[in-house]
């Protein structure tokens, strides 16, 4: 039976989000790019620029690749400016040749080129090869979460600034609760660790009106299992929290 990857091969952008008209000062745009709501390429793009992703993951079925840009400015948002799906249909329906696929966005100000492909690879019989060792078995714990500084910054006296903060573990969320200047979270989130989780940190002013920004993201992996507390520091958007997480050897009495 062939086998099949998915190959996000370059982006461009034409036309940043980022719109601030400052002369002298560069109008960039965060880009991220995610498979499958795992993020797997991130990095700041300019007008006219080009960026080699060379991005290659097993396509075992369909997979959804989401462009996600946000102005490089503070008080800025991420937004999902489209999506393509990859699957085994797309092998030999791309440009001539190539075979690539061109997926064209325009939305929220945003005007951007993803180039990619899908490659089949054909089984070759032959010796069957070692397997590599099972990682250890892990857990992933998040600890707690300090919040030095809140986004929000409403500056009405006697009415305390607050965050609502929510964290997402591979997406989904895990904890969300309002957090003011100086406050300390305790967790207490563990969960099973099969593989890498990414896990986000979201906040967004308790004001009407107000939007969730993504601050930042760790990556929980096996690697750091009996490694202790990690400290992963956020600055961004205004805000500026400190997430305690670490990964402990799995105990096989848990289960």
């Amino acid at each position: 039976m062939p086998s099949y990857e998915g190959i996000l091969s370059w982006i461009f952008c034409q036309s940043p989000r980022s719109n601030h008209n400052v002369p002298g000062v560069p109008e960039l745009d965060v880009v991220t790019l995610r498979w499958n709501g795992e993020q797997v390429a991130r990095r700041e793009m300019e007008q006219g620029e080009t960026w080699s992703l060379d991005v290659t993951r097993p396509l075992p079925g369909p997979a959804t690749v989401e462009v996600v840009v946000r102005p490089n400015e503070d008080g800025s948002v991420e937004d999902v400016i489209g999506s393509v799906q990859l699957s085994a249909s797309d092998v030999g329906t791309g440009l001539a040749a190539t075979d690539f696929h061109e997926a064209r966005f325009d939305e929220a100000g945003a005007q951007y080129e993803l180039t990619y492909k899908v490659r089949q690879i054909d089984d070759v019989p032959g010796p069957a090869p070692t397997p590599a060792p099972a990682p250890a078995p892990a857990d992933g714990v998040l600890s707690w979460i300090f919040c030095e500084s809140p986004r929000s910054n409403h500056n009405v006296p006697g009415v305390p600034e607050v965050d609502v903060v929510t964290l997402r573990w591979n997406g989904e969320q895990v904890a969300r609760r309002e957090m003011e200047q100086g406050e300390t979270w305790s967790l207490d989130v563990t969960r099973p660790l099969p593989g890498p989780a990414t896990v986000e940190v979201v906040v967004r002013p308790n004001e009407d009106g107000s939007v969730e920004d993504v601050i930042g993201s760790v990556q929980l992996a096996t690697s750091l299992a009996g490694a202790g507390f990690q400290v992963a520091r956020f600055d961004d958007a205004g805000a500026r929290y400190e997430l305690t997480y670490r990964v402990n050897p799995h105990d096989p009495g848990d289960g």
